[in-house]
């Protein structure tokens, strides 16, 4: 049958993470999104090495998450006399072998350059088309030698949604 009642009675297990991102990239997009609740995922540095992300709700290509309760990554140690920029992500990872899907905040580390710091690169993956890795850039944590600079985020936060107005 091609046509599901995704959130209907079957009489089986039949709502897969796959239907939910379908109907949700079709209702609000394929982009990446946080959304403005909680903490708004803020990010906080409580050292050099600890970046705190705060609770918030986000989607990622269509699959939904959220922090419930402050995280924490670490960042590793810059150079001195040399400039890095580290991307704090959501990494979505889905298990070849079970099929488990799960969300973790990672750190990609730039790559350290006396002159000019850029961007380390962000994998890309389709979780639709079977990527089984997909990541979802949420902060930028600049280093200049040792120290640590402000947090900056790639994120625009999204309201709350407005549905119709039945007069």
């Amino acid at each position: 049958m091609t046509i599901e009642l995704v959130d209907g009675k079957a009489g089986v297990e039949h709502i897969s993470s796959e239907d939910k991102a379908i109907i949700h990239q079709a209702k609000f997009g394929k982009s990446d999104m946080v959304f403005d609740w909680g903490d708004v995922l803020k990010c906080t540095m409580g050292s050099a090495n600890k970046a705190t992300i705060g609770t918030g709700c986000a989607s990622i290509q269509g699959l939904d998450w959220h922090i419930t309760s402050a995280e924490s990554v670490t960042i590793s140690n810059g150079s001195h006399g040399m400039k890095r920029n580290d991307i704090i992500c959501a990494h979505y990872h889905r298990d070849s072998k079970t099929g488990n899907e799960l969300v973790e905040l990672v750190v990609l580390k730039g790559s350290p350059n006396a002159t000019a710091a850029a961007d380390p690169t962000i994998p890309s993956g389709k979780i639709l088309f079977g990527a089984g890795d997909a990541y979802m850039p949420l902060w930028r944590i600049p280093l200049d030698g040792i120290t640590v600079g402000t947090p900056v985020r790639m994120f625009t936060p999204r309201g709350g949604f407005v549905g119709f107005r039945n007069p």
